[in-house]
């Protein structure tokens, strides 16, 4: 967790009791010039107690804590000009559990962090691709229709989703903002998007896609520490586990302790296959992380890289391959092949943590495997995951 640095004597002069007097003196550290809470051995934050509670928080209350802290589970960030949006961040166990209370209950508090916080400015043209707000609206609430409909399976309603995307880029920015016209052929896109499914490739991909996948899926696994670890011991470590995964290999352990523990060369991540159709409980909170992001307009622009408003749909709709391997690996390291709601609850945790907010993904070169798998190639690799 990131600390401003006003705040690191602010935490010290604290009245701490005597017996914590030895913690706040040694409680950050400095990485890449910035300064960071300390963690303990097992990973969590130096303050965190045994039984999991803030000791900051219990000795003096909430307000004393640092800005990171007090904001954490919101991800708050600049969309259209004087607008601030907020979301919950699925790496929280309670959001990712749909528990606690409503953002709109907290609406105060959450307007005065932002009151200490500093934001862009609103979307930039580059960033909204040429359209116009209304456009924009419109074609995020059509995707959030086709995702709350359940009589697709997972894997077709993520192909849906890739075409409808296809199709709005081909149409371009003059046709999608003359907002009657694009309401009156909207219902024959979705239509045609359907029934096109059934034309889908029922191919897998070739080595190298696979191994630029494995590469893609171990850029969103690994963590902070991990990218702030700059070590010439820490890089060689780093780059030979990137180099196990690329070549079918390796252990999704090693990026940190929340992954299983388990060799990703007795997953089979590619069997193209069909698989039998889950529960739709089962990916109820995937279609939630994508719900959310589409209703905040936290997808492009500053939430995302500063991409574009196509770029970042594309690489928002990329995310369900990876958080069907994800879950893939995470059933298999319980000894199943069928995915269940933890699996999948476990991917969008991981997906949510990195997607927008990794170190290493703000790196164009992170990045290229969004251009590689899309357009061409995403339908493939969902089918070569396995389409149910």
């Amino acid at each position: 967790m990131l600390l401003r640095p006003e705040e690191i004597e602010r935490i010290r002069s604290l009245p701490w009791p005597d017996s914590d007097r030895a913690l706040v003196q040694d409680f950050w550290h400095s990485i890449n010039g910035f300064p960071y809470f300390r963690r303990q051995a097992n990973g969590a934050c130096i303050f965190l107690t045994d039984a999991g509670v803030c000791l900051m928080h219990q000795r003096f209350g909430f307000d004393c804590k640092a800005l990171t802290c007090r904001g954490y589970p919101l991800n708050l960030v600049s969309t259209f000009p004087g607008e601030i949006s907020a979301l919950a961040r699925m790496d929280c166990p309670a959001v990712l559990r749909h528990q606690g209370p409503l953002l709109s209950e907290s609406r105060r508090d959450i307007e005065a962090l932002v009151a200490e916080m500093r934001f862009r400015d609103g979307f930039s043209q580059r960033q909204l691709d040429g359209l116009q707000r209304p456009a924009i609206e419109l074609l995020c609430q059509v995707l959030l229709e086709e995702i709350a409909d359940e009589t697709l399976p997972p894997g077709h309603k993520a192909c849906h989703l890739w075409q409808l995307l296809r199709h709005w880029q081909k149409l371009g920015a003059i046709f999608l903002n003359d907002l009657p016209t694009l309401k009156m052929v909207l219902p024959s896109l979705r239509e045609k998007s359907r029934a096109d499914l059934a034309d889908l490739p029922k191919l897998g991909l070739g080595p190298f896609s696979r191994a630029y996948f494995r590469q893609m899926l171990s850029n969103y696994c690994q963590r902070d520490e991990e990218m702030l670890s700059t070590g010439a011991a820490s890089r060689c470590r780093r780059t030979l586990q990137l180099l196990q995964m690329f070549l079918g290999g390796g252990n999704l352990r090693t990026f940190g302790r929340e992954h299983p523990d388990f060799p990703l060369a007795k997953v089979q991540l590619f069997r193209a296959e069909t698989r039998s159709q889950p529960a739709a409980e089962v990916w109820e909170s995937y279609w939630r992380f994508l719900s959310v992001r589409l209703e905040c307009f936290q997808f492009f622009g500053f939430a995302y890289y500063e991409l574009p408003f196509f770029a970042g749909l594309a690489a928002l709709l990329l995310t369900y391959p990876l958080a069907l391997a994800h879950a893939r690996i995470s059933a298999a390291s319980q000894g199943r092949t069928d995915i269940a709601a933890a699996d999948v609850q476990y991917a969008v945790a991981s997906l949510d943590h990195s997607h927008g907010r990794s170190p290493r993904l703000k790196f164009q070169f992170s990045r290229n495997a969004e251009n590689y798998f899309y357009p061409a190639r995403y339908p493939y690799l969902v089918f070569a995951l396995g389409m149910h």
